[in-house]
Parts: C-alpha cells; sequence; structure tokens
C-alpha cells in the first residue's frame, strides 16, 4: 500500500540529488557530506508525510454520519487524538443515536439528580444565622455524688413508696420483648455508650435508632419541637423498610443531641426534658454513665466535638446570660485546662437528670453505669432484653479500618488484632473498649 509513496520518496530525493550537484559546481566550498544528509532528511520527512496523507485518505473514506462510525474505525481512527477528544467524540455519537426516531427503547434513561437533604438537616442553620439557646445545670448537691447503684435504689424505693408500679415487675410487660413503657430516649452525651444502648435495643427485637432517622438528625427534630410546643418525636418518629414496604414506628432513640451550629441537647437545654415530660408522661428516659476522667479522655479527641461545645455554637463555656450563668463561667474561667470544668459539667448533668427523675415519677427512669461489672445483669433485669445482647462495639469506620475487619461490635474479650497497633494508639474511635452492642436483629 505504500508503493505510491515511495515513488514520491524517490522522486523528492532526486530531486533534490539533482540540486545539489548544481550547487556543487556554483559552489566547491560546500562539502558533499552536508548534501547527502539533507537528502536524508528531505526523504525521512517525505515519507511520514505520504503515511499521513494515506490515513487521511482513509479517513474521508469513512461515513461520518450520524451513527455511520462503527467502533472498529472509531478505535482505528481516534488513537492518535488526545483522550478528551476521543472521549467527546464518543459522547456525542451516543446523543446522536439517542435522538433517532427509530430508537427501540422508548424510555430514556434519565440524570440522576443529588437528593436533596432530609427534612431535618444542620444544613439549615450557619453560625450566623443560629443564636445559641439557654442552658442550665444544677450547683452540686449529694445526688451527684452517688452511684448508678445508690440512686437506683433510691429512685426504685421512692416509686414503691407512692405505690407506682415498676414496669418490669407488670404482667403486661412480660410478653412483650422490652419490659419498658415507649418511647425510650438516651439522655446520654456522646462518647457514654450511645451506639451501645442503641443496639442493645435492637438486638432485643425493637426498633432503635442512634443520631438519625430517614428524616434527618434526631436533634435538630426534637429541638424544633420543641419550640412549637410538639412531642419531641413527631415528623421523624417513623422508619420505611423499602424492601419490605412497611412502616414501624421508632421504639428508641439515643444520640440524640448535636454540638452545632444548631446546638441542642434536650437534657442540658431549657425545656427540653420538660417537652419529653410534658408529651410521654409514661414513656421511658435512661441514662448510661461513665467515669467522667474516662469519658473526658474519650471525648476530647471526637473530632473536636469538645471545642464547639465551648464556642459560640454551644455556649457551654458558660458566656451566656441567664440565671446560673456567672456560676458555670466562673468555673470555666479559673481552670485553665479546662480539664475540671468539663469533668463538673459531666457529672453536673448527671446530677439534672437524677433530679428530673425523682420529680416526675409517672415516666420509667433507667440508669446503669458502663464500668459495673453487673451492667448486662441490670439491664436484663430493667429491660427483659438478655445478656448476651451487650458486646463491644465502636462508632466510626477509623476501627473498623484499622482492625481489617466488617462488623464495629464483638463479645467482650474478643476484639479482633489491629492491623497498625502503634497508629491504633494514637487514635481511637471506640467507647474505651468497654460494654457496647450487638448486630441488628430487624
Amino acid at each position: 500500500m505504500y508503493s505510491g509513496f515511495l515513488l514520491i520518496v524517490v522522486a523528492t530525493g532526486w530531486l533534490f540529488s539533482r540540486k545539489a550537484k548544481i550547487t556543487e559546481n556554483t559552489n566547491q566550498a560546500s562539502p558533499l557530506r552536508h548534501t547527502n544528509i539533507r537528502m536524508v532528511i528531505v526523504s525521512a520527512i517525505s515519507f511520514f508525510l505520504g503515511l499521513q496523507f494515506s490515513h487521511l485518505t482513509a479517513l474521508f473514506q469513512i461515513d461520518f454520519s450520524a451513527g455511520g462510525l462503527i467502533d472498529s474505525h472509531a478505535t482505528e481512527y481516534m488513537t492518535w487524538a488526545p483522550d478528551e477528544i476521543e472521549q467527546a467524540q464518543r459522547r456525542n455519537r451516543g446523543t446522536r443515536r439517542r435522538r433517532k426516531p427509530n430508537q427501540s427503547n422508548a424510555h430514556k434513561r434519565k440524570k440522576k439528580k443529588n437528593k436533596p437533604p432530609p427534612r431535618y438537616h444542620d444544613s439549615n442553620y450557619t453560625k450566623e444565622s443560629f443564636e445559641p439557646l439557654p442552658w442550665s445545670l444544677p450547683k452540686p448537691s449529694s445526688t451527684r455524688y452517688q452511684t448508678s447503684e445508690e440512686f437506683m435504689a433510691d429512685y426504685i424505693a421512692l416509686k414503691r413508696k407512692h405505690n407506682i408500679p415498676l414496669p418490669w415487675e407488670q404482667d403486661k410487660y412480660k410478653e412483650d420483648k422490652v419490659t419498658l413503657p415507649r418511647p425510650i430516649i438516651g439522655l446520654n452525651f456522646p462518647k457514654s455508650a450511645t451506639l451501645t444502648m442503641s443496639e442493645y435495643f435492637a438486638c432485643g427485637g425493637i426498633t432503635s435508632t442512634h443520631t438519625t432517622t430517614q428524616d434527618g438528625r434526631i436533634g435538630i427534630c426534637m429541638m424544633e419541637n420543641q419550640l412549637k410546643d410538639k412531642p419531641p418525636m413527631e415528623g421523624c418518629n417513623a422508619h420505611r423498610n423499602r424492601k419490605k414496604e412497611e412502616t414501624k414506628p421508632i421504639e428508641v432513640i439515643f444520640d440524640i443531641g448535636l454540638q452545632g451550629p444548631p446546638c441542642y441537647y434536650a437534657s442540658l437545654h431549657d425545656g427540653g426534658l420538660e417537652n419529653i415530660a410534658k408529651h410521654y408522661p409514661e414513656g421511658t428516659i435512661m441514662l448510661v454513665t461513665r467515669n467522667a476522667t474516662k469519658w473526658f479522655n474519650s471525648f476530647e479527641g471526637w473530632g473536636g466535638i469538645l471545642k464547639a461545645w465551648g464556642q459560640r455554637s454551644c455556649g457551654f463555656d458558660g458566656s451566656l446570660e441567664g440565671e446560673g450563668m456567672e456560676y458555670w463561667n466562673d468555673l470555666y474561667m479559673s481552670n485553665r485546662s479546662k480539664r475540671k470544668y468539663w469533668l463538673d459539667f459531666y457529672e453536673a448533668h448527671t446530677q439534672k437528670i437524677r433530679e428530673f427523675a425523682l420529680k416526675h415519677l409517672s415516666l420509667t427512669y433507667v440508669e446503669v453505669e458502663l464500668e459495673n461489672d453487673k451492667m448486662a445483669e441490670q439491664l436484663e433485669l430493667y429491660t427483659g432484653v438478655k445478656q448476651s445482647c451487650v458486646q463491644v462495639c465502636h462508632p466510626g469506620p477509623h476501627w473498623i479500618r484499622k482492625h481489617d475487619t466488617t462488623s464495629k461490635c464483638h463479645p467482650k474479650g474478643e476484639e479482633p488484632p489491629s492491623i497498625d497497633t502503634e497508629e491504633a494508639n494514637e487514635y481511637s474511635d471506640d467507647e474505651d473498649n468497654t460494654f457496647v452492642e450487638f448486630n441488628r436483629l430487624r
């Protein structure tokens, strides 16, 4: 196929050779070797020009009409072009084919649209538009320094004194999956076994959720409902199972706060606990406590949340105006490292919930301590859910990657080995390797 081009090369070489002889006769100073080099260069250029001319000739013989360029030709003749051009040509060709009137597929593919955020989403709030809500915590009292076992003994005795039956002792709950009235609202701070308890109840066979529902953040839902004097879970209290095409009410919620904006914790912000008691007077509030120092050590490195608590979005440093804020602000400013402040803050939060439970006996209150060896036994007594549902779990993807596993939960004492022990020790997103959850049984 290259015979024609070889003739062009020979002819070109002969012309330049003839010209070289004429030049040599008129100018004897030009060396013959320079002429020969030029002849070789010109011949090579001519040869490659001929090859490109061959490609162009074949290219013009291809049908470039809509759908005319078959894949084999497209591949052969587009290899010289940049990838972006080839991709653009293929996209255009595909577009032309889809527009053909005789297209067999009548249903054209629709472009995927970005899903809108759920109803209760923090994108609806900004630092500029959200003003921190008033909050309150009590000054120390003897209730603060009780263990969970000690307080529950006093609480149960008070219920009996007022002839208020305990749910786990009533016949109507014996056949139920969980021996507690619903809804069950967990008031634990982050890094205090929120995931533990959510999955524990899921193991018990009831619908439990953590942090979010299909309608968005639980904390935002509860905040907006409180401001409108509505039930805390209105608008975010259902779980839709798309595979089974059924909707179930959400019976258990944990990790119900957020650091903002907006910043909201029902157990901290004024009116939050009262709104729960008003709309769910026979419901259950629950608290899992931790050793305050262990909580702080775990909480301090968790996504910068501690910094957000002390900044404008929450104002948990006592910088807001209001009753009791001066006490907390003075305490905050007097602690240079802030460590002691947050330990007092954590313990005061437990005290506030305990005092609220003592004043609202129609509610059922359950409290257990994470470090207590009898925690699983106590949970089974209060809830009716078997002890084996209490497992060790680690929130967040970091732990799963570090241990090369697909599950965030495992039985106590059976933690999978870490891939990189040194790095895993530098950053941990678990809950201090204490009790946590069981696999979801829904």
